[in-house]
Formats: structure tokens, sequence, C-alpha cells
């Protein structure tokens, strides 16, 4: 039986690229798929560290800290071949997820749900001067 996995991208902040984490084995860097171009994978609009504003269940914006951001992986489907699922979970910016940490708790936010990134007042003001 072949093994019908695929280890999920996760953003690396700190080398600017995705790194493929096999999550079944102790978040792992694992290698890429073979024949897998990485320079086909989307780059994420927000990354670690951003404060960004969000709507989680579309009563209010929330403010938040990105903490992780990732694409699907994992299993893939009976029929799907390997190059198919990769299309599917890599390719697609639609299955970017943000890991956003507010109020103490982390919430799994899509792209289209953050509204921007965060600028306190006092951010704003060092930049454009305070009309009196």
């Amino acid at each position: 039986m072949t093994e019908r996995y695929l280890p999920v991208p996760v953003w690396n902040n700190f080398i600017g690229k995705w790194e493929p984490v096999d999550f079944r084995r102790g978040q792992r860097v694992v290698n890429w798929p073979t024949d897998f171009d990485t320079t086909l994978l989307p780059v994420p609009e927000y990354s670690d560290g951003d404060r960004v504003q969000f709507v989680r269940d579309e009563t209010c914006a929330r403010e938040g800290v990105v903490r992780r951001v990732l694409l699907a992986g994992g299993e893939y489907r009976p029929l799907e071949s390997r190059e198919t699922a990769i299309k599917r979970l890599y390719l697609d910016p639609e299955n970017m997820l943000y890991i956003v940490t507010a109020r103490g708790h982390d919430h799994r936010i899509k792209a289209w749900n953050i509204l921007g990134r965060f600028v306190s007042l006092e951010r704003i003001s060092s930049v454009l001067p305070m009309r009196e």
C-alpha cells in the first residue's frame, strides 16, 4: 500500500519560505514530495507577529497576532493522484490558514476573514503629524 500523505507547508518567517512539516510524527521538517516545485506555492499576505483585525463569527471584528501560517496537507483522497492533490492542497491560496491568537485563544482564520493589519493610533501619529 502506498502512502497517501502530503506534508503540511508551514511558513518559516525567518527564512521567508515554506517548510514541509509532518504533523504525524511530532511536527518534524521533512522533504518535499519528489519533483515538486516550491516556487509555485503562494506567498502569505501576513506572517508571524503581524497584528491583524479579523472576523471570526461575523458579529464583530477582533484583534489578534498571527502565530503561524500554513497550507492544507495531510492524507489525500483514495482515488486522487498525488499531482492532483498537490494542486488542490498546496497551490490554492484559498487553503491558506492563519493561526491567530486573540484574547488568549488560538483561532483558525482563513485569509478572506482577515480585514487587515492593525495599526495603533500611536504608530499612526508617529508617521502622520497630529492636527490641532
